[in-house]
């Protein structure tokens, strides 16, 4: 699977009211393709935290952080390292 899928399959088919088409992209920019609601971006948080067994601060929800699922998956793989 690619990196970052289940979190684009999670946007495109729990958040979204239709899966975009042409399916969305690990480094594409989500706010463009796929802008969801603020209720959308706690349940990604909710998601995000369950899936990969982290914890997301409130100032950790940024655009930066959230713009693509690579950006998403980096901001996890800081979070596990400053956890070791």
């Amino acid at each position: 699977m690619v990196p970052g899928q289940d979190i684009l399959d999670f946007i495109s088919h729990k958040l979204l009211e239709e899966p975009p088409d042409p399916p969305l992209q690990p480094d594409e920019d989500l706010l463009l393709r796929a802008p969801i609601d603020s209720l959308g971006v706690i349940e990604l948080v909710e998601f995000l935290e369950s899936t990969y067994d982290v914890r997301i601060a409130a100032r950790e929800v940024t655009i930066t952080n959230f713009r693509s699922a690579e950006a998403m998956l980096r901001l996890i793989d800081e979070k596990r390292s400053s956890e070791a």
